[in-house]
């Protein structure tokens, strides 16, 4: 119970972080008229568009509750509700900052010709969602546990009435993480599909059709792609990744409990104490991974400005990764020292479970920097399109898309070589453990996704607002 109290305080410290950095951004001044009411078009075009994709979730959600809490049970119906709120709420409250940060990113940038001031008014408002995203996934997956930790003493498989058999517990973590996962298909999908057939059209109407620059205001399409930047770019981001951050994190608890069900059927070595040690392992490894990830946000916000940006982001999220995995380290000397590891397939000891979560960060970085080489203008691959692109538009897509496609060969490799590491020093729960890893520092990673979308809608607020080639450049 002291554990899950620390779990809570610690998203308690992380959401006052991010509310404070509402606040903040509020405080601003939005700028001129004209550039308030862009951002008031751009506001209410994503609070319109995710009103009415909120129903129509709303009423599945309930149908599937329904359905879950006759067919299943009554625990997994809660499970699913608690798991589609927090879901639910993570979206909303990241994109509204990211609707009243993206006009004060442009107004920074043209009172003060500043790009790292306007870098960390971007920043503040994206940890909003970064912060909202890890938090209410521990938060939701706190409440499940205080709700139904009594199934915890059922460590057996049941039958309901439709002869369906599970184990209760399991269930319920399962159905949390289903609840989660229905948001993260409409936001992250209904919204992709919306941002990206916006953005397409606003390009073909203005550079194709008219032949006038992108974002220019006498293109009414460049609204519906700032709109879309927010209800895909962010509210579904932040949808889907709180998914895959509680999918991690759920599937080590239930393998752990499967093991432990499985062992005690065979009458193999497996501690009562230890078992309850490595069932609450994830969960304290994602939470130290959120305070982990504010110490991150707060560097690159404290820090004295710099007029590199992307380098200041990319030591936030290397600074996150790398107090997670040596806190952790901590912790789990504390957690695990001395206790009997029966006959559980840790190579490595009580570490076994560390060094797979650590094998899971390193990939995380990794995947991040392989999408960066192929993808920044600064590498090669991205300097090849362009070069191609000289000789027509044909040259140019076949180059990008033979890019695309051998960008994800590394990726993968990197993703077969972890998975397996990480299952021989610790079995099938240190797989597990390496994806907790790799999402253990989500709340850094959310944040400078969303700071993407937020400078893209400054940088059309800057051009619709006629600020000048400059403000449009920072």
């Amino acid at each position: 119970m002291s554990l899950f109290i620390c779990v809570l305080f610690i998203c308690l410290l992380a959401m006052s972080f991010a509310v404070f950095n509402y606040f903040k951004v509020k405080s601003l001044e939005e700028g001129t008229d004209e550039m308030s009411e862009i951002a008031l078009a751009i506001r209410i075009g994503a609070d319109t568009f995710l009103l009415n994709e909120y129903k129509v979730l709303i009423a599945v959600v309930l149908i599937l509750i329904v359905l879950f809490s006759v067919f299943i049970s009554i625990q997994s119906g809660i499970s699913l509700f608690i798991g589609s709120t927090m879901s639910g709420l993570a979206g909303l409250f990241g994109m509204k900052m990211a609707t009243y940060a993206n006009v004060r990113v442009s107004n920074v940038a043209r009172q003060t010709e500043s790009i790292g001031k306007s870098s960390k008014v971007a920043l503040r408002g994206s940890s909003i969602m970064g912060l909202s995203v890890a938090s209410f996934s521990l938060i939701g997956l706190a409440i499940v546990f205080f709700l139904f930790k009594y199934q915890l003493s059922q460590m057996y498989t049941v039958a309901n009435w439709c002869n369906i058999e599970f184990v209760p517990f399991s269930m319920s973590l399962a159905s949390y993480s289903f609840g989660c996962s229905i948001i993260a298909i409409f936001n992250r999908v209904g919204g992709g599909i919306y941002t990206k057939a916006a953005d397409t059209g606003a390009d073909l109407v203005g550079k194709a059709e008219e032949n006038i620059p992108e974002d220019d205001p006498r293109n009414p399409a460049v609204i519906a792609d700032c709109v879309g930047d927010n209800v895909g770019d962010t509210a579904g981001l932040g949808s889907d990744l709180l998914e895959s951050n509680v999918g991690g994190i759920v599937s080590a608890i239930i393998l752990i409990i499967s093991i432990f069900i499985s062992y005690k059927a065979k009458g193999i070595s497996f501690s009562e104490e230890m078992f309850q040690k490595l069932y609450m392992y994830p969960i304290v490894f994602a939470s130290i991974g959120l305070i982990s990830c504010v110490v991150g946000i707060a560097y690159a916000l404290y820090k004295k400005d710099g007029k590199d940006p992307h380098r200041e982001l990319n030591i936030a999220t290397w600074l996150s990764a790398g107090l997670t995995g040596v806190l952790n380290l901590v912790y789990t000397i504390i957690s695990l020292r001395g206790q009997d590891l029966g006959d559980l397939p840790f190579k490595m000891g009580i570490f076994s479970p560390w060094v797979s979560s650590v094998i899971g960060i390193v990939s995380g970085i990794l995947i991040g920097a392989v999408a960066e080489y192929y993808t920044s203008y600064d590498y090669k691959p991205t300097k090849k399109i362009a070069e191609v692109s000289k000789e027509g538009t044909p040259l140019t897509i076949v180059q990008g898309m033979s890019s695309a496609m051998k960008s994800t060969m590394l990726s993968l490799l990197i993703l077969g070589i972890g998975f397996w590491t990480s299952q021989y020093v610790s079995g099938i729960f240190g797989a597990a453990m390496a994806a907790v890893g790799m999402l253990s520092f989500v709340g850094i990673t959310v944040s400078v996704d969303t700071y993407g979308p937020i400078c893209d809608n400054a940088g059309g607020i800057a051009e619709m607002a006629n600020l000048g080639e400059n403000i449009r450049s920072i």
